[in-house]
């Protein structure tokens, strides 16, 4: 039996971000600082498109693009559906595919199932399995084995789970769960990423991450699924509308998390996400010091877009592929072959916002 109150509130979830996703996406105010970086062009290029790679790697895993399926959703009915959906386009593409909080695997045992299954029939996508951070080791095995994951995402959201009704208000214990989790998946050859989900870190963050073991993060910042937003919309007895615009945007996240690896001069892999809308984006955030770009609500709209699974599954793949060809024709006239090259040579420019922003921060 799926717990009712846990079902209803992950539906919730999908349903309401479906519904602000175009009101988030076109907010200029989220937007404006990636918006205003520009790259510098280059009138020679000297590269032939066909030499051009788009291969990068994070938590061990080689992937065929800078861009990768981030965490949504699971464990009800109408979830297991979309992720079925998503796992497709996932063994189409050979992307890997970060599965929503599988909290609700570990409370009720009758959700495993749908979640063994779906690693069952999709042998060849590579999984990441997700939990909170309240979670033990014990509970994280217990979805890394359920999936066969090639990684483990534990998600931090503070900010959701104080407006969420029903969340928790304890975050005392984080920390040392988080220690525990690396230390114990690491011994087991499994990686632990660490993201926000949509709030962003500070450097403080990422460097108390690596303090505990962490060696890769997703700084998942402000501008994409808002949980502030969609929290406040399930809480009938308290407005947090007030917290809407709480959070680092992506870029500001990124800044934050590249600082820490500069500055510890050790292996750090990371992730940017949060409201990414699409190529230009993506080898903007690479360019910036990402090794990949997580993308959700891109990938649940394109999924949904169809009644028909075969049809909106068709749809996402194309988007894929055409997102594909746009990156490799930005990387081929800014004069780069490889990502590496596009984060050590591609000049560029920042508002100065920005630039008065890293001032105060780290300056």
């Amino acid at each position: 039996m799926y717990d009712s109150h846990i079902s209803s509130r992950k539906d919730d979830h999908v349903r309401l971000a479906q519904q602000y996703y175009e009101q988030n996406a076109l907010n200029p105010r989220t937007h404006a600082e990636i918006d205003a970086m520009q790259f510098i062009p280059n009138a020679l290029p000297e590269v032939s498109r066909a030499d051009v790679s788009r291969e990068t790697s994070f938590a061990g895993l080689a992937l065929e693009r800078p861009y990768f399926i981030n965490a949504m959703t699971g464990g009800t009915p109408r979830a297991n559906e979309i992720n079925r959906r998503l796992a497709r386009v996932a063994q189409e593409t050979h992307s890997p595919m970060a599965l929503g909080s599988m909290s609700i695997a570990v409370k009720n045992p009758d959700t495993r199932a749908a979640y063994a299954q779906l690693a069952a029939d999709f042998p060849d996508v590579n999984f990441l399995a997700n939990l909170g951070a309240e979670h033990t080791l014990d509970s994280a095995r217990l979805v890394v084995d359920l999936v066969g994951a090639k990684a483990l995402q534990i998600h931090l959201n503070a900010a959701q789970e104080i407006v969420m009704p029903e969340g928790e208000k304890d975050f005392r214990g984080w920390t040392e769960h988080i220690r525990a989790v690396a230390e114990g998946l690491g011994a087991d050859g499994v990686p632990v990423i660490v993201k926000e989900v949509g709030f962003g870190m500070s450097a403080e963050t990422v460097a108390q991450l690596v303090d505990a073991g962490v060696r890769t993060v997703d700084v998942a910042g402000r501008g994409g699924t808002n949980f502030v937003q969609i929290e406040n919309a399930r809480n009938a007895e308290q407005d947090f509308s007030y917290l809407e615009d709480w959070g680092l945007s992506t870029l500001r996240s990124l800044l934050e998390a590249v600082h820490v690896r500069e500055e510890r001069e050790e292996h750090l892999d990371i992730i940017a996400s949060g409201g990414v809308r699409g190529p230009l984006d993506i080898v903007k955030y690479v360019a910036l010091g990402a090794d990949a770009v997580g993308l959700s609500a891109a990938f649940l709209q394109a999924v949904t877009a169809s009644e028909d699974a075969d049809e909106a599954v068709a749809g996402a793949v194309a988007l894929v592929r055409a997102w594909d060809e746009h990156v490799t024709n930005l990387l081929t006239i800014l004069g780069v072959r490889s990502l590496p090259q596009l984060r050590a040579r591609a000049p560029y420019v920042l508002p100065e916002s920005v630039h008065a922003y890293v001032r105060q921060r780290f300056v």
